[in-house]
């Protein structure tokens, strides 16, 4: 299992509600998560808009389907879950309402996104230098396209933001909606992608009330962050 794979499982896992059986993935990209939580005995639908996407996860044995949300709709789930997804989903209120809606009684709705909002300058000049040196190491596994890709994706903060603004949804916004429809369900933690040298405790955000993942109790001068978001409805609540 890849890292990036591995750490989500572990957060869904821990975000899982007891008795939890049925499981919506939405944009489930290649399926391994979809398929090593089907391992583990819950009943796994998936989907992605990406036809390719949606081939390989069914080569791994994952009931997936190609779909469009908040267009999907197969009866009601235990856990609804949006894999570093809900950033690119239009209409972003409709898709979180059409999310809530699915929700079995006592379901919740897990999100993990990109806080990329938060990228500058700083963070992208030592996140090349560092792809430039891990190169030199011969330490990555990549091709050179996909390489210059990545790299020509972070060579400044406007080339950054022309290629991760452009109809996504910030954080904040993600966040917002999630508040709107879960309220004081909803639970938020954030942990660091990459940085720089660790300076203070990583404290609670006054306004926003983010939590530290236990083990990740730092923060850093040049960060980009990823959020997570756990809330669900009762059925009074809907």
């Amino acid at each position: 299992m890849q890292f990036e794979t591995r750490y989500t499982y572990d957060f869904v896992r821990r975000f899982l509600p007891r008795g939890c059986r049925r499981i919506l993935e939405v944009g489930c990209g290649t399926g391994e998560l979809a398929a090593r939580l089907s391992k583990d005995g819950y009943v796994v639908i998936a989907i992605d808009s990406d036809r390719d996407s949606v081939a390989a996860a069914r080569r791994l044995g994952v009931n997936a389907h190609v779909a469009t949300w908040p267009d999907f709709d197969q009866g009601q789930f235990d856990a609804v879950l949006f894999t570093r997804s809900l950033h690119h989903i239009h209409p972003l209120g409709e898709s979180v309402r059409h999310a809530a809606d699915c929700l079995a009684n006592g379901g919740r709705i897990i999100v993990e996104d990109f806080a990329y909002e938060s990228a500058d300058e700083q963070t992208l000049r030592w996140f090349t230098s560092a792809i430039h040196l891990l190169e030199a190491a011969s330490a990555l596994v990549m091709s050179d396209e996909f390489l210059d890709k990545v790299l020509s994706k972070t060579e400044t903060l406007t080339t950054w933001r022309e290629n991760h603004e452009r109809e996504l949804h910030k954080a904040v916004e993600i966040d917002a909606q999630l508040e709107k429809m879960l309220g004081a369900s909803l639970e938020r933690t954030q942990r660091i992608i990459f940085g720089t040298s660790p300076t203070r405790s990583l404290r609670p955000n006054a306004t926003r009330s983010f939590k530290p993942l236990p083990h990740r109790r730092k923060t850093w001068q040049r960060t980009v962050r990823s959020r997570h978001w756990v809330g669900g409805l009762s059925l009074s609540g809907k």
